[in-house]
């Protein structure tokens, strides 16, 4: 599908609770997601379709949102049991069909995560946390990490950072029924030193090839991470870099790991000041031994000649993301600053060869977050100009990011998800608060969706 070009502007509301009142008859709080438009609507007087789209000029409660007025008290995810539909705010997203989708969220008036699903492209969802996990994390502020590969399997971490240290340990929960049951499997943490766990990522390319991610400690200009793999969906996992390990050198920072099949892979991150241009290494043994990758600099006329060279820049890389199912296409960003810059640029990489060459587009912006429907179709969220109509702005590209087009203006940033070339999710931050929209034309046109926790 063809982006228009022509910038639009979208606004929707955000119904957000100030309170929840032990009493019928309270006010609910409504927040437009324009800036600096706050009104206060009355009580409900009308029943509509759940997730209808807020009108810009006036509020009528939907029921969809009644779960906002409720006789039952804030609720912990461990003690009480919840008895009715109740909102909740999503924070991370992951759709994997048009119905089926993983999420995590905050539980409604308590400081832990949960992990849910849905079967009806978000408007319900039902908590599929294992149950262990809510007895031991259920009141505490913690940090959770997942991916979800289909609509049966995913694997998860709870993990409490704050407090963590190497007796504490590491587990990671995997469900091959959709969340009905979960196993635990302790990841190996000895024979070698840990500072922390932290910066936790996990990624599988089917449901027995995975890897997980984890920085251990390090100081200003080095980093230790350690890396584990699994060939049995997890059900063992071998260390293949440590912070006692030689395999990889410690100096620059880590962001992430990447694998297009069970041996070839790489680690992502920044340089360290006396390694300009070391931003990417590579293993072709599933992770045994490591080589520095060098990319081509983007050449243009607004950028002088060698910045990747020059130790007074400093460039970041994200983990490599593939699109296509041989994983011989794929892109990465990068993000430069300082030096003979006399601004940021954001770059984006492509590689159609599984690594082997790369071509390179120059973003509209050094910031901002990019995603990819194929190798030709994707978006860029992005602040927008000084004195534009709204904040931020979505842009569109049909040719992989030579060349972007505004798709939509609005007042929220986003981390967008795309199953089609027109079917899309997005978690996004209006002022501190989190929503989710959905769009069915490419990304011109966006309505919010008001999720809710099902008993």
């Amino acid at each position: 599908m063809r982006l228009t070009s022509q910038p639009k502007k979208f606004v929707f509301s955000l119904i957000m609770a100030a309170m929840l009142s032990f009493q019928s008859g309270c006010t609910v709080r409504i927040f437009d997601l324009q800036p600096e438009n706050t009104i206060v609507a009355p009580e409900p007087t009308s029943m509509e379709t759940p997730g209808t789209p807020m009108p810009v000029a006036y509020v009528t409660v939907t029921s969809g949102l009644q779960p906002l007025m409720t006789n039952t008290p804030p609720i912990q995810l461990g003690p009480t049991k919840i008895t009715e539909a109740i909102p909740i705010e999503l924070s991370e997203l992951v759709m994997i069909n048009g119905a089926t989708g993983w999420g995590i969220a905050h539980v409604p008036g308590g400081m832990g995560q949960m992990i849910v699903r849905t079967q009806d492209g978000g408007f319900n969802w039902r908590n599929v946390t294992p149950p262990q996990l809510i007895a031991k994390y259920g009141s505490r502020s913690v940090t959770v990490t997942g991916y979800f590969l289909d609509t049966s399997n995913a694997w998860v971490i709870y993990h409490n950072e704050e407090n963590w240290a190497p007796k504490n340990g590491v587990s990671i929960w995997h469900t091959t029924d959709g969340g009905n049951s979960w196993e635990e499997v302790a990841l190996p943490l000895e024979g070698y030193s840990a500072q922390h766990f932290q910066k936790i990522q996990i990624s599988f390319l089917n449901a027995n090839i995975g890897w997980i991610f984890a920085s251990l400690g390090g100081s200003q200009d080095r980093e230790f991470i350690g890396l584990y793999t699994t060939h049995d969906g997890g059900k063992n996992w071998a260390v293949m870099v440590s912070s006692d390990s030689a395999n990889l050198p410690s100096k620059g920072r880590k962001d992430g790991a990447s694998f297009r099949n069970a041996t070839e892979g790489w680690i992502s991150g920044r340089n360290a000041p006396d390694e300009p241009g070391v931003f990417l290494w590579r293993t072709l043994d599933g992770g045994n031994t490591w080589t520095t990758q060098t990319l081509p600099p983007l050449t243009a006329e607004d950028i002088p000649q060698g910045y990747l060279n020059d130790r007074n820049t400093q460039c970041s890389l994200t983990p490599l993301k593939f699109v296509d199912f041989q994983f011989q296409y794929a892109w990465t960003k990068m993000y430069c600053q300082g030096g003979a810059l006399t601004e940021p640029i954001g770059i984006l990489y492509w590689t159609y060869d599984s690594g082997s060459t790369w071509r390179m587009y120059r973003l509209p912006k050094a910031e901002g977050n990019v995603v990819f429907y194929g190798i030709y179709q994707g978006w860029y969220s992005q602040e927008a100009d000084s004195g534009a109509a709204t904040p931020f702005e979505i842009k569109s590209t049909i040719d992989g990011g030579s060349t972007w087009n505004v798709a939509a203006q609005t007042a929220w940033d986003s981390k967008l998800q795309f199953i089609t070339g027109a079917v899309g999710w997005g978690v996004v931050n209006y002022e501190g608060r989190l929503a989710m929209v959905k769009t069915v034309d490419g990304g011109n046109s966006w309505e919010q969706i008001y999720p809710s926790l099902l008993p």
